[in-house]
């Protein structure tokens, strides 16, 4: 079996159609040492799923945020996978948003900031023993910014992926 570094589990239901997650997964995926469980190719292997992340060294959770969470199929994969062997490992959100940065502040239209959010995330790692990561997220991708929005985004997931590697 293939020793990843860095297991991404891709949450998109609909993965081929999506501009902005396709495009940073499509800008990662030729890393070498970096594996991606697309979690939306069913059934999938729960005793291979584990191995791989127990010999990992880093976990990234990829989805778009749809009405403040995750799509189901993340929590899903979350009850039947995770497990303590990601203890000490390093947990890394990238999430994208329709909405442009502002409205995910307290004053915003969305009246919280995404670390509010994504705080069941943060509690998980913290509940598991793992080490919380700053989340990253493209914001505003149906906004006129959007390809400027995603160019931004691709380079800072390279960044994360670099340093997640050594």
């Amino acid at each position: 079996m293939e020793k990843f570094k860095v297991i991404i589990l891709l949450a998109h239901p609909n993965i081929q159609d999506s501009q902005a997650n396709k495009a940073l997964i499509e800008n990662i995926k030729e890393y070498p040492y970096v594996g991606i469980i697309n979690l939306y190719d069913n059934p999938y292997d729960v005793e291979m799923q584990i191995n791989m992340i127990s010999n990992s060294k880093a976990v990234i959770f990829q989805f778009p945020l749809y009405w403040a969470s995750a799509p189901s199929e993340l929590k899903k994969w979350i009850d039947d996978v995770f497990t303590n062997i990601v203890k000490d490992k390093p947990l890394q959100i990238i999430t994208t948003t329709a909405s442009e940065y502002e409205a995910y502040r307290s004053g915003g239209r969305n009246k919280f900031t995404l670390d509010e959010l994504l705080r069941p995330y943060e509690m998980l790692a913290n509940h598991s023993g793992m080490k919380w990561c700053t989340p990253m997220a493209v914001y505003g991708i149906n906004t006129p910014s959007v390809a400027i929005n995603i160019e931004k985004g691709k380079k800072e997931y390279r960044n994360i992926i670099e340093q997640l590697i050594k």
